[in-house]
């Protein structure tokens, strides 16, 4: 899958390519893909997504030293696909709330 160019940077702390992102589990690359194509298919443009990741980041880094764990970029990514996926209708909360508890 090829990723569009996108005309804002993703976050400063940001790791992956938009051309050639790089994935270290599989779940990463499913995660990335759906986010990409969903945006790509018109659910919501990319910088909507954009937002809610610089705002997932800013959270783990506001947040004290003792309580943000490890940095797990895609990790972030996921919760602000979360967070777009609700905020746009494509899933509701509950629904989302379900899905991770299973």
């Amino acid at each position: 899958m090829e990723a569009t160019a996108t005309t804002a940077p993703l976050h400063e702390t940001c790791v992956t390519d938009m051309n050639a992102p790089t994935f270290d589990a599989d779940w990463q690359r499913r995660a990335f893909g759906v986010a990409v194509a969903l945006s790509e298919f018109g659910h919501y443009p990319w910088d909507a997504f954009q937002q809610r990741l610089i705002a997932a980041i800013g959270v783990w880094e506001s947040a004290p030293a003792a309580e943000q764990g490890r940095w797990q970029y895609y990790e972030h990514w996921l919760a602000a696909l979360e967070h777009v996926l609700i905020e746009h209708g494509l899933v509701g909360q509950d629904e989302m709330r379900a899905l991770l508890e299973a």
